[in-house]
């Protein structure tokens, strides 16, 4: 594997001669200093990586041919999807940043009734490119080639009025109050949803239309975590139990 890894959204391919985008083209020239000859890798989200050789530098760009490739398998076996509901300031991007180097498969946004953040549709769009932007970072941060798909923000009434997409899953919502620790549950041969709430938690609706979704209370013991942590632990947790952590 190549210490330097890019994502670049083209395709790829093998024997081809490909620019590299602006951003990437600044890192490689202004930061890493590389020189024609070098060798880094490129990713595009299909499961490889490409060895790219630097073949041609200028002030303005950078280009580079492809000259081998290899199959890349981070993921872990246990498909986690987390339905987080929305927080402020930078707390989405450091939970989404940090679920993708637990191994998260996607990530659902959710527009709760106590998210102190509010998103129209325009800022929705705005936030969701920036989301996927900080998940690919991080799949390059951690050598996935794969990258977790971030959702659209939705109302949670309205995905859990919805629940075709996660039927055969094991659903789990964390909850500080009449729920079993998570470390009881037995190891799930399905797919996993884990639910958790903004700043405020859900509201007690909110709970309960969960509940009679099939969503599982789970908590992690008697300290009530911040909604940041919980996601972060809760995954952690999972990988240790089920993933590839054990």
């Amino acid at each position: 594997m190549e210490e330097n890894r890019f994502y670049h959204s083209e395709n790829l391919e093998l024997k081809h001669v490909v620019e590299l985008i602006a951003q990437t083209h600044i890192h490689a020239t202004k930061v890493l200093r590389l020189k024609v000859g070098d060798q880094f890798a490129l990713f595009n989200g299909d499961g490889y990586d490409y060895v790219a050789k630097v073949i041609e530098l200028s002030k303005h760009k950078t280009s580079v041919e492809i000259i081998d490739r290899y199959a890349v398998n981070h993921e872990s076996p246990l498909k986690i999807t987390l339905a987080q509901g929305l927080a402020a300031g930078d707390k989405m991007d450091w939970i989404i940043q940090k679920a993708v180097e637990l191994g998260i498969q996607s990530i659902q946004p959710l527009l709760t009734e106590r998210s102190i953040i509010k998103l129209d549709r325009e800022r929705a769009d705005k936030k969701l490119e920036h989301w996927r932007t900080v998940a690919i970072s991080a799949c390059e941060q951690t050598g996935r080639s794969i990258i977790p798909d971030i959702l659209s923000p939705i109302h949670l009434v309205q995905w859990l009025s919805n629940q075709n997409q996660i039927a055969n899953s094991l659903k789990l919502i964390l909850t500080p109050a009449k729920a079993q620790n998570i470390n009881h549950l037995e190891k799930p041969s399905s797919p996993v949803v884990f639910m958790v709430g903004p700043e405020g938690g859900f509201s007690e609706k909110e709970m309960n239309l969960a509940l009679s979704s099939s969503f599982v209370p789970v908590n992690f013991g008697k300290r009530v975590l911040r909604t940041e942590t919980a996601s972060v632990v809760a995954l952690s947790i999972m990988q240790n139990l089920w993933g590839d952590f054990a």
